[in-house]
């Protein structure tokens, strides 16, 4: 089930319609009241079933798979097994001291998708987190780093973060395969009439300036209304396409749809799907 591309669509010159396109940056913001997940769980959709790409997934948040395994079972797109190549899960483990653990290959394994982000001085690191990674981007694959903001909860500036990103994108874009970038924002202003200041004052407000500085891609916008949620309308969504760097590939220079903060879409989760609407038509989905 793919229930955003209809509102959100991709560039027409993409080999696939439900994804981005190959050697692309997806960076999808959200904030604490209206979380993000339903748009990751869109393109996961896409990628496992319709499209049967390899997804490589960085667990940042702690979600955990028996959460993923539960959604999107009911979405209808159940994740593969465990041992499976397609699916590849890692969750980076924030405790500052390596866990001993018994000698033994399915231990190896484990430890592999668990590395580390602290070294042994107990400094943050994200070292162990790109050696892990860059082995298993595969041609095609979908690689989603989800939730960078609790890397800057940690203590990581956002000067490494950006950096970390910046260098797993340039492995993703010589497999021809997709970036996908999950974040809060909720420093940004909720009123599309308010300027965003450059300088935000806050890590979080510096990591999403440096993100969108990478361009090669879009930007998806989630975030709660000012008024709050109502049984209709839970949030909105608005598309705002990235720069294209000097030198870019006449080919990568697609043009991605403009959904402005003035006239954003609105969504409403339900049980097995979100509904997708225009501003102010309540009911009335597209």
């Amino acid at each position: 089930m793919t229930y955003l591309t209809p509102h959100l669509p991709f560039p027409s010159s993409s080999t696939s319609t439900s994804l981005p396109p190959p050697r692309s940056h997806l960076i999808i913001s959200d904030t604490v009241a209206s979380p993000s997940h339903f748009a990751v769980y869109h393109l996961v959709s896409a990628a496992l079933g319709k499209e049967r790409r390899k997804v490589v997934w960085i667990d940042f948040r702690g979600e955990g798979r028996a959460s993923w395994e539960a959604v999107l079972k009911k979405i209808g797109t159940p994740l593969p097994p465990a041992a499976s190549p397609q699916f590849i899960h890692f969750t980076p483990s924030f405790l500052p001291f390596p866990i001993p653990t018994p000698s033994s290959s399915s231990s190896s394994s484990s430890s592999k998708n668990t590395p580390r982000l602290f070294d042994d001085n107990d400094q943050p690191t994200l070292r162990d987190t790109y050696n892990s990674i860059v082995p298993v981007i595969a041609e095609g694959s979908l690689i989603i780093l989800d939730g960078l903001s609790e890397l800057s909860w940690i203590g990581m500036s956002a000067m490494e973060i950006s950096k970390f990103v910046r260098a797993v994108f340039a492995r993703t874009r010589s497999s021809n395969a997709i970036l996908v970038s999950t974040l809060h924002a909720d420093h940004l202003p909720l009123s599309s009439n308010v300027i965003p200041q450059t300088d935000a004052g806050t890590n979080e407000g510096e990591l999403l300036e440096r993100l969108l500085r990478i361009g090669q891609g879009c930007w998806w916008r989630v975030s709660h209304l000012a008024s709050g949620r109502s049984g209709d309308v839970m949030g909105e969504i608005s598309s705002h396409p990235l720069t294209k760097p000097i030198g870019l590939e006449d080919s990568d220079k697609l043009n991605y749809p403009h959904i402005p903060r003035s006239n954003p879409l609105q969504y409403r989760l339900e049980s097995n799907t979100v509904r997708v609407f225009a501003k102010g038509t309540g009911r009335g989905f597209l």
